[in-house]
């Protein structure tokens, strides 16, 4: 899924694309003061009705909602997005007028070296949400999900043109990504080219006011395979369009070219009456070699589930990307893929 940041155009917005990170703030530090406003009155209303009736006491259930709200309203980081790069007043609102630019995220990509606690769209109303008794006594990752839109996911209705996508994570702070979630640039009409066109006092401001120029983003994010397109005005119209401009530092080195190494006796050669040439798993080994974030192998075999579900052989690849962190990367492969995924390696390699 494909999901938009506008940006200032700033040197620390500078940064942290170079370092493959976002900030995901506390919703007090929001631009909207009504952010994270949620009723749970209902809830305790509901706990008072079945202690009256039973007789049973509920204190320790009511202090434990009191305890979830207050960590929601405490510890969870809204990270907010949009569905549209080509919205003028988000332009005008979050862009600095047209001299910032829009970073183009594929949603899959962001969530694989670590996981956020669950991504939305935004919903709008005309009030607060309330929250009741059965949203907190489900479990899993979906009821987790179905919790945090209705005490971070509403806004008013004013904000609906914004198509707002949101990004949860707990605790809020910075979060790392894989350099490969950003797949595009978009400029801003006003936004400087050139180094020699920013302001002569430009060094002198503070880094989250310091602008930032076309030619210093393509600097930084050289190599990275990153698409870049200039917003303009389409004639006679208050619309926008956009033309893709060329990368200036397009034949730089690949950003983390580094080929690893995987012992043969991680690889699983069965393939469980699918007759699967032995080559493939090499291939897919290979495949991974040259993964970015490659640290140790887990393993790679037929994946029974997915083969079974797709009806065709399937062949998955795990590994973890850090020490120490159990987290695992995913693969899955269909021989189709597996033949094309090896000649688009083997020809960035020559």
């Amino acid at each position: 899924m494909k999901l938009y940041k506008y940006r200032y155009g700033s040197k620390r917005d500078l940064e942290s694309l170079q370092n493959n990170y976002f900030y995901v703030p506390h919703a007090i530090a929001l631009n909207d003061p009504s952010e994270n406003l949620f009723n749970e009155q209902d809830v305790y209303s509901e706990l008072e009705i079945f202690e009256n009736l039973s007789g049973l006491s509920t204190s320790d259930i009511k202090k434990q909602v009191e305890d979830l709200c207050k960590k929601v309203r405490a510890e969870i980081g809204i990270f907010s997005l949009s569905q549209t790069f080509n919205d003028e007043l988000l332009w005008a609102y979050y862009a600095d007028s047209h001299s910032g630019f829009c970073i183009e995220y594929d949603l899959e990509k962001i969530n694989e070296l670590r996981a956020f606690s669950c991504a939305f769209e935004v919903e709008y109303a005309d009030k607060r949400p309330k929250l009741k008794l059965h949203n907190l006594i489900q479990s899993g990752e979906k009821e987790i999900e179905d919790f945090l839109r209705i005490t971070s996911g509403t806004k008013s209705k004013k904000w609906k043109h914004e198509q707002e996508f949101r990004i949860c994570i707990e605790p809020f702070g910075r979060f790392i990504y894989d350099y490969r979630a950003v797949k595009a640039i978009y400029f801003g009409m006003r936004m400087p080219k050139l180094k020699k066109d920013l302001a002569k006092d430009n060094n002198k401001k503070p880094d989250s006011s310091a602008k930032v120029c076309q030619q210093q983003v393509m600097e930084i994010l050289k190599g990275r395979g990153i698409k870049y397109y200039q917003m303009q005005l389409k004639p006679d119209s208050y619309e926008f369009e956009y033309q893709e401009v060329e990368d200036m530092y397009k034949n730089s080195k690949k950003y983390k070219d580094k080929t690893h190494i995987i012992p043969i006796d991680q690889i699983d050669y069965k393939d469980y009456g699918h007759g699967i040439e032995k080559h493939y798993f090499d291939k897919v080994a290979y495949i991974i070699t040259k993964e970015p974030y490659f640290y140790e192998l887990n393993s790679i075999h037929i994946s029974k589930e997915e083969s079974i579900k797709r009806n065709e052989p399937i062949i998955f690849a795990g590994f973890f990307h850090e020490k120490n962190n159990p987290r695992q990367i995913k693969r899955y492969f269909t021989l189709n893929e597996i033949d094309k995924e090896y000649q688009k390696v083997i020809g960035a390699s020559k």
